[in-house]
């Protein structure tokens, strides 16, 4: 009975109603404390989808306690703090999965991730690097780019952009990177057209706009780059952290 309520709930999950497969789990497991791992991580995934992110870390949390050998609670914890803005705990959950089974399709690569956002770049420059060599692909080589510019080794991160880019010339981050290691080489002019590709081709992200904004600087265009980063401030006003980066990046 346990084996087909939990197929009906990941059936209903799947097809994107999370109620209906909450539903499911409560018909055979009131209580959720008493519920085995698999549903508990089921809950977990249902939580996800709700964006009920802090419910969600618990359920894999106690899917983990329950059975710490299993590879996917340890990715799911993973998936749901990074959603969360949680990397450096992210990044933990991810290594521990590691441990279990370093070869486990793309796991490196979320960990290079959660690493990167959590500010620490050599350890995402050595996880990208397990990445590319388990899978030579733009978004691996973009992660190792932006790990080794974090480390201020621009000519390197330029040359890992360009290998992403010779595997995918249309991926927008890894244009993104190449930009953004072009302007750390103090190369803004280049730079500059860069950002501009990726402007033309309908990308918006802060940190594209601080970027151009900084390459115009480089360049003397003070008015040009205030007028990018006040463009900025009014797209994503409660954007975390961009106020303090667009304070610092300001020409004065």
């Amino acid at each position: 009975m346990s084996e087909e309520i939990l197929s009906e709930a990941e059936r209903a999950l799947a097809a994107g109603d999370a109620e209906a497969a909450e539903r499911a789990l409560t018909r055979q497991w009131n209580n959720p404390a008493k519920a085995p791992a698999d549903a508990l991580h089921l809950w977990g995934a249902i939580r996800m989808a709700q964006r009920r992110l802090g419910d969600a870390e618990e359920f894999l949390r106690r899917a983990v306690k329950s059975e710490p050998k299993a590879l996917r609670h340890h990715i799911a914890l993973g998936h749901a703090l990074s959603a969360a803005g949680n990397s450096g705990a992210a990044a933990e959950a991810y290594a521990n999965a590691i441990k279990i089974d370093p070869n486990w399709p793309g796991l490196h690569m979320v960990y290079a991730r959660a690493c990167y956002a959590s500010g620490r770049a050599q350890d995402a420059e050595a996880a990208a690097r397990k990445a590319v060599q388990q899978t030579a692909n733009a978004d691996s080589y973009d992660a190792l780019s932006n790990a080794l510019r974090a480390q201020n080794k621009a000519d390197e991160a330029l040359a890992a952009a360009d290998d992403a880019l010779k595997v995918d010339s249309s991926h927008d981050p890894a244009l993104h990177s190449r930009g953004a290691a072009l302007l750390a080489l103090g190369r803004a002019d280049e730079a500059l057209e860069v950002f501009d590709i990726l402007v033309a081709r309908g990308v918006t992200a802060p940190v594209l706009w601080l970027n151009r904004g900084a390459a115009l600087e480089q360049l003397g265009r003070v008015r040009e780059a205030q007028g990018v980063y006040d463009d900025a401030q009014r797209r994503w006003p409660h954007h975390p952290n961009l106020q303090d980066r667009l304070a610092q990046r300001r020409p004065q």
